[in-house]
């Protein structure tokens, strides 16, 4: 007998813990006394603990501060059973009665999904023209996490963010407002760290938000894309089938796809500006006036990013 508990955070990706036959666990946030981290404010140190009966769990709350409910009610050796949902100091979980059947298909399908990652990864970073390549991630991204719109944005030269490709925006969003979680965003750009909500109702921030109650986000992903610790731009997905949710894998994903396409991209940048001084200089490399051409852009570009750092503002680059 084996059981699984799915995580539902209003803030981050799902996730789900295993519990075997024989297995009791405690969960809580301190990272050094139990089985289970669970990695939200709401939650005690030591919060509750599943304990193996002999033929199943019971849940029992550990005097936490903001309580552990089995359907609604204080959790005090409760019998678990198959589809119940718990409160964890109001971090939702669902408990659920699995099979060894059940837990090899979801190794297999996380094996699977990590393997078409890695093909699409493969596949993007053969694209050496822009827009094609950003529009080859953003098609991805949207097939492997389920999202129904996406869009990806850059920083351009006046460091305003460009929407670059998007897919599933009502053709009124083409004009130039954008119509998704400029919270998210705006976090994003001021941390460079990417912002999943799997519940965006119910998130402390994004939840009173006018762009997320307006549209009716229910889950939304921002990932930065980044090049040498410079933000250059962001990938933003989002959707409004409520119960739709950014597992941890997705998440891990998103960041590795992300990731990648920033080192290409960046690339592609530098590549350009070399082709532009070559252009300038007649094609002929060996030309002293290339290298001096292309000194004094290195030299340029190097200065104008050290002012943007020392005035605080994202270099143009």
């Amino acid at each position: 007998m084996a059981a699984k508990l799915t995580l539902y955070p209003a803030r981050g990706a799902s996730r789900h813990f295993i519990l075997r036959d024989g297995d009791s666990r405690q969960a809580g946030r301190d990272p050094a006394v139990n089985d289970f981290v669970l990695d939200d404010p709401r939650v005690s140190a030591r919060h509750a603990r599943f304990e193996w009966t002999g033929s199943g769990w019971t849940l029992h709350d550990l005097g936490s501060k903001n309580g552990t409910f089995l359907a609604g009610q204080p959790a005090e050796g409760s019998v678990l059973a198959d589809e119940d949902w718990i409160s964890l100091g109001g971090l939702l979980a669902q408990f659920e009665v699995v099979s060894e059947a059940d837990l090899a298909a979801l190794e297999t399908e996380r094996a699977r999904r990590l393997q078409t990652s890695v093909e699409m990864q493969e596949e993007i970073l053969g694209v050496r023209e822009p827009k094609a390549l950003l529009e080859r991630l953003l098609r991805s991204v949207l097939s492997l996490t389920g999202a129904e719109r996406g869009l990806v944005l850059l920083i351009g030269p006046d460091g305003r963010l460009q929407a670059e490709v998007a897919a599933g925006f009502a053709p009124a969003a083409s004009d130039g407002r954008f119509e998704g979680s400029l919270g998210a965003v705006e976090q994003v750009l001021a941390t460079g760290e990417s912002v999943v909500v799997s519940d965006a109702a119910n998130d402390s921030f994004l939840g009173q938000r006018p762009s997320v109650v307006e549209l009716g986000i229910a889950t939304l992903a921002c990932v930065p894309l980044s090049s040498e610790e410079r933000r250059i731009g962001l990938l933003y997905v989002d959707g409004r089938r409520q119960g739709g949710v950014f597992t941890d894998l997705d998440v891990e994903i998103l960041e590795a796809l992300a990731g990648n396409v920033s080192v290409v991209l960046a690339s592609l940048r530098i590549d350009r500006e070399i082709r532009e001084i070559l252009d300038g200089a007649g094609g002929t490399a060996a030309d002293s006036s290339f290298f001096a051409a292309l000194e004094r852009r290195v030299t340029e570009l190097a200065r104008k990013d050290r002012r943007d750092v020392a005035a605080g503002a994202t270099p143009s680059r």
